[in-house]
């Protein structure tokens, strides 16, 4: 049985997509963060662990430094992400033979440099 996918059917799916896609993102993104300090605490030297252990007592201490750290990271994550979801999606996409006429571009690139990544940070 074949069912017909209407504008509507489509915007709909599109829109339950997006909101669950930026639910998981939260996850991930807080996932990744910590895969990457473990991973990078995985690698230290004595040298590096002390820098480490500075860096973050002057975060506790320090509540506007803490901030900016984390503000930093966030945007490091969001950075880093972004590279490696087009190159997966591009690959996917390629899986499926969608063409660039399959795609709706405004949703994966807005004109005015917003890629639509969700705007993660540490929880209130």
């Amino acid at each position: 049985m074949d069912m017909e996918i209407t504008t509507e059917f489509a915007k709909k799916a599109q829109k339950e997509a997006e909101w669950a896609y930026n639910k998981a993102m939260e996850k991930f993104y807080y996932s990744m963060l910590e895969v990457v300090f473990l991973r990078i605490k995985s690698h230290l030297s004595k040298q590096g662990l002390k820098k480490v252990v500075e860096v973050d007592k002057k975060r506790a201490i320090n509540e506007n430094l803490g901030v900016e750290f984390s503000q930093k990271t966030w945007s490091v994550l969001a950075e880093a992400w972004t590279g490696a979801e087009g190159l997966a999606m591009t690959k996917i996409a390629e899986l499926y033979g969608l063409e660039i006429s399959d795609l709706d571009i405004s949703k994966i690139q807005n004109l005015d440099g917003n890629n639509g990544s969700p705007k993660c940070g540490p929880s209130s």
